[in-house]
């Protein structure tokens, strides 16, 4: 381009001398368009054959400024000619942006094997110059650490069952997946035709497209209710160091997850052995997770058994099972949640207690600030969700809206303790919760009366949100639901 905007002044410095100096002959204005169209083809000469393919652009605004210029004569053509280099030059940019566009979206690189197991160790980055696919089980050992550039895009090959790909980060390891509102990482499907054009939307997947591949499972040496303090992470395999969690380091820290989207995914692989979107298992507080997207997940579309890491501004989209669903005495805080239902989820939560048969580890959860979604049409009439085996946490400023009138809360377990604005050891408690239904509250708990006889304390019947309740919305317009 330099070169175009050499010649191209040579030819204003002509025009500009004709015009200063009375001496000179004048030059005929087919004379001055030869001079230029030449200048025009020596430069475009000069172009490397990825530009030529993109010249024609640039060719047409040297031309202009060529037309330009016999049209107005010989004087003050600098400016004409200026404004067309600067066109050319703008003209240049979008060629090369493309061009690596083309070429980013074109270049991929493979990680695993079908039906294999590949491990991770010292530090490994993907970076969002090339699309990465992964294939088999694909672990992060202990000690490892696997770094992801904002803006990257994994694909996961379409195993099932026992063979469906899997992203492990074992106890010990570490992800950084570190994405931006504006160039959020995305894990899909390897049939799922999205490329670094998209702008991160996919030009054949939509959000009904569920199970293609397994999960994300992220495991942590922090502490879980479950008898001996560690156990196998279902749905991937069992006796292997990289299959286990658990232990006494509540701050445990396993990286970070933000701005990830994770889409058309989890799968069943047998009754209670399931792939989420992402798992969570004895996952310590010292792991960041925030800004998280779950599209078209099979089953759950988060799990966290035991652990304490808490997870901010999470929005799941279409999920088969239940949204959020909590086991063995977790213990962090889920803030900011919104949760859109379709109509085969089995419910917005499924939340458990302690599986530690001791009465030692309870784990006091804490979800707060949600919004749920309803559909019109719904498999279930329980929707709202189960409090069950256990349960001790808190559950508050929720708000359920788009659900049918008749939809029930399912199950509330007997530690019940009525409302409260904080947890407490061994207390199940509820706050705030609006129902945008015509239903009375009475309709509303039927299913779970002889345990909740006060609900009303806490829960109320609206005709439409209440400005100020649910989840903070703004927050997700980086988010397909919102595009």
């Amino acid at each position: 381009m330099k070169k175009i905007y050499t010649l191209l002044l040579s030819a204003t410095l002509i025009f500009t001398s004709c015009s200063k100096d009375a001496e000179i002959v004048e030059i005929p204005a087919s004379q001055i368009q030869s001079i230029v169209d030449a200048a025009v083809a020596a430069a475009l000469a000069q172009l490397t054959s990825t530009v030529n393919t993109l010249s024609p652009t640039i060719a047409q605004a040297a031309a202009d400024a060529a037309t330009a210029a016999v049209a107005t004569g010989l004087s003050g053509q600098a400016d004409v000619i200026d404004a067309a280099v600067k066109g050319a030059l703008e003209a240049q940019a979008a060629a090369d942006a493309a061009a690596a566009a083309a070429a980013a979206s074109n270049l991929v690189e493979s990680v695993g094997a079908a039906g294999g197991v590949t491990f991770i160790d010292g530090s490994t980055n993907w970076t969002n110059d090339r699309i990465w696919t992964i294939n088999g089980k694909v672990v992060v050992r202990s000690g490892g650490v696997l770094n992801i550039q904002a803006g990257t895009i994994v694909k996961a090959y379409d195993g099932t069952g026992v063979d469906a790909t899997v992203l492990v980060i074992a106890a010990g390891g570490q992800i950084n997946a570190i994405g931006t509102a504006e160039a959020p990482i995305i894990f899909t499907d390897i049939k799922d035709e999205i490329t670094y054009s998209d702008n991160g939307v996919s030009p054949n997947r939509v959000p009904s497209d569920m199970g293609k591949w397994g999960s994300i499972v992220v495991l942590g040496n922090a502490i879980v209710g479950e008898d001996g303090g560690t156990d196998d992470i279902e749905g991937i395999a069992d006796g292997f160091a990289w299959t286990q969690y658990g232990g006494s380091n509540a701050t445990d820290n396993s990286g970070r997850l933000e701005y990830v989207s994770v889409r058309h995914s989890g799968q069943e692989i047998a009754p209670n052995n399931e792939l989420q979107a992402i798992t969570f298992g004895g996952v310590g507080s010292g792991t960041t997770v925030q800004n998280i997207e779950i599209i078209g997940s099979q089953d759950d579309g988060i799990e966290i058994f035991g652990g304490s890491v808490n997870v901010t501004n999470l929005i799941i989209h279409y999920n088969g099972d239940d949204a959020i669903d909590l086991d063995e005495g977790y213990s962090g805080t889920i803030d900011n949640a919104v949760l859109v239902m379709n109509t085969m989820t089995d419910g917005a939560f499924e939340i458990d207690g302690t599986e530690d048969s001791t009465g030692a580890i309870t784990g006091e959860f804490t979800v707060q600030n949600v919004t749920v979604y309803g559909q019109a049409k719904q498999d279930d009439t329980n929707q709202y969700g189960t409090w069950k085996s256990g349960a001790t946490g808190l559950t508050k400023n929720v708000v359920f809206k788009s659900f049918n009138t008749g939809t029930t809360m399912e199950q509330v377990h007997s530690n019940y303790a009525g409302k409260g604005t904080a947890t407490a050891l061994g207390q199940l408690l509820f706050d705030d919760f609006d129902f945008v239904t015509s239903d009375t509250i009475a309709t509303i708990f039927a299913a779970v009366n002889s345990v909740v006889t006060d609900a009303s304390t806490w829960a109320e019947s609206v005709a439409s949100q209440v400005s100020g309740t649910g989840a903070d919305e703004t927050v997700f317009s980086w988010c397909q639901y919102y595009k």
